[in-house]
């Protein structure tokens, strides 16, 4: 074999394996969603306040992942984070085969109104895989125990937390890297919210309270 044949082929295998994931490891986002509400049920819209997320250990002892921004809610009282690729943060061949505690810590500063000094808080929840016989499926519970709802499809997870914890009423997205879209991220806010799906142009889109009846893949 030539020299110039020899380096073609090298080039067209470290190609196709920098598309490949590392290990064989699937690649996954992590998308949040929340929506702020005032103790009588009214929106806590265009607020601000600091938010710090971490990924660790449920045991505490160590940080995978970490970042800290100043956050406001939009003009209905939503607001959100993405981690993007969050699976490269995680150990082991299998996605999520150790269970992983994600924290949100929600801070007042010098613009907040709704949250007191010294009113700070903590939400904290546990994301892993279960095997229920030959099937593998994810689980996300809420740090003392109770299980958030969960719907799966195959490109993707979701999972909202049934009992708010004061001011937020949120929950989560796990999706493939290549299948994040806005209009997921929208079936996921009405999912959370299900009174929100009667909006001018949801029944024509096939939603009700939230993902897309039939899956949510359609025909171009």
């Amino acid at each position: 074999m030539d020299l110039n044949k020899q380096k073609r082929n090298l080039l067209i295998a470290l190609f196709i394996s920098a598309l490949c994931p590392v290990g064989g490891q699937a690649v996954y986002d992590l998308d949040f969603q929340g929506v702020l509400h005032d103790i009588e049920g009214n929106r806590i819209a265009n607020e601000s306040f600091d938010l710090n997320v971490q990924l660790k250990m449920p045991s505490g002892s160590g940080i995978w992942f970490e970042f800290s921004s100043v956050t406001h809610s939009d003009p209905e009282g939503w607001f959100g984070f993405r981690i993007s690729e969050v699976s490269r943060y995680l150990k082991g061949d299998e996605p999520f085969s150790d269970p992983v505690q994600i924290s949100l810590e929600i801070l007042p500063n010098s613009e907040t109104e709704w949250i007191e000094k010294g009113g700070d808080f903590e939400l904290s929840y546990t994301l892993s895989s279960q095997t229920d016989g030959q099937n593998k499926h994810m689980e996300m519970t809420r740090m003392e125990g109770s299980e958030l709802v969960a719907h799966a499809e195959d490109e993707f997870r979701a999972f909202k937390d049934s009992y708010p914890f004061g001011y937020i009423t949120g929950g989560f997205l796990l999706s493939h890297h290549a299948t994040v879209s806005q209009e997921l991220i929208n079936d996921l806010k009405q999912w959370i919210l299900p009174e929100s799906y009667e909006e001018e142009g949801a029944a024509s889109r096939g939603v009700k309270g939230g993902f897309p009846t039939g899956g949510y893949y359609r025909k171009k």
